[in-house]
């Protein structure tokens, strides 16, 4: 090989080498930084974008929670506990509602919930008129707040009713912004206009409810057994073939029926008996004393007619 090949040769090494070095330097210092720069790029884009949306949903739930924010019981427990208490007890007075007791019981914030829920027990007594002017002032007034249980028993011989219930006062811890005015730290929101959460405005289309005699048999002593009906004495065969023979009760006062079979109990109020025969026409009721009744087929329990035992 002479020496102008080797020249060649070497002057062909060498640029390679120059281009290939040339690529390897263009690839990692112009390409690859420019690739990583606009995938950078696009990713705070992306963040960007998701921060807007995050932000525009913040405001547009802020909005829709307005209302809410409006109607909390203050933020302050001391404030929410005191000023509910005393607005129940004011309220419970101008429906005429007596001997009312009203206690606050524990107040509850769930762990990272931004709400607190304060309970209260009322115990009173009232007639049924006063009770659903209450209900209805209830229901009218601003507060986030609802009756998680009511308990009510007539007193015998009397309008009374005694009247036990629970309920749960909401507080909502925080505020969207800076500037908000609610909830607010030591008062009661009332000068917000509560929500329609009734079927109708006047108090006029509720009071008829007092009028209805719902209370009728414990009010004037009334036997239970007057609203209780023999309504028939059904039998049912089975699939082998046996026969079952059945009599239908119908509890006026509760709205509904009860079937019963021979040897089954009967109890209503203070009368206690056991389903002795079943007859088409007539059912016979035995009491533990060993008397017999007996009580034709759509007749009331007060209407049943003891009989000597050695008739059945």
């Amino acid at each position: 090989m002479n020496q102008k090949v080797k020249v060649f040769i070497l002057l062909g090494i060498i640029t390679f080498g120059v281009a290939f070095g040339g690529y390897w330097y263009y690839k990692n210092n112009y390409v690859k930084p420019r690739v990583a720069l606009a995938e950078e790029r696009k990713n705070l884009e992306n963040e960007i974008a998701n921060r807007k949306s995050q932000i525009a949903n913040m405001t547009n739930l802020t909005k829709q929670l307005q209302p809410l924010y409006e109607r909390s019981l203050p933020r302050r427990e001391e404030s929410a506990s005191l000023q509910y208490e005393i607005w129940l007890t004011q309220m419970l007075e101008f429906c005429n509602v007596q001997n009312a007791k009203v206690r606050h019981g524990q107040r509850v914030s769930p762990r990272n919930s931004g709400y607190a829920v304060q309970s209260f027990q009322i115990e009173a007594q009232c007639d049924l008129y006063s009770l659903t002017q209450f209900l209805y002032e209830f229901y009218w007034s601003p507060f986030l707040q609802r009756i998680t249980a009511l308990n009510v028993d007539p007193t015998e011989g009397s309008d009374t009713l005694r009247v036990s219930m629970v309920i749960e006062g909401l507080t909502i811890l925080y505020r969207a912004s800076p500037n908000q005015t609610y909830p607010l730290v030591d008062q009661l929101p009332l000068s917000t206009r509560a929500p329609k959460q009734t079927s109708s405005g006047p108090f006029a289309s509720y009071s008829p409810i007092a009028d209805l005699d719902v209370f009728r048999a414990v009010r004037t002593g009334i036997d239970p057994a007057e609203l209780v009906f023999l309504t028939g004495t059904p039998s049912y065969t089975d699939e082998s073939g046996e026969t079952t023979v059945t009599s239908s009760w119908n509890f006026q006062a509760l709205d509904k029926t009860v079937t019963l079979k021979i040897g089954e109990e009967l109890r209503v109020g203070a009368f206690v008996a056991t389903i002795s025969d079943i007859d088409d026409q007539l059912v016979v009721l035995k009491q533990n004393t060993g008397r017999l009744w007996v009580l034709p087929l759509g007749e009331k329990l007060s209407d049943a007619t003891a009989v000597p035992p050695n008739l059945f």
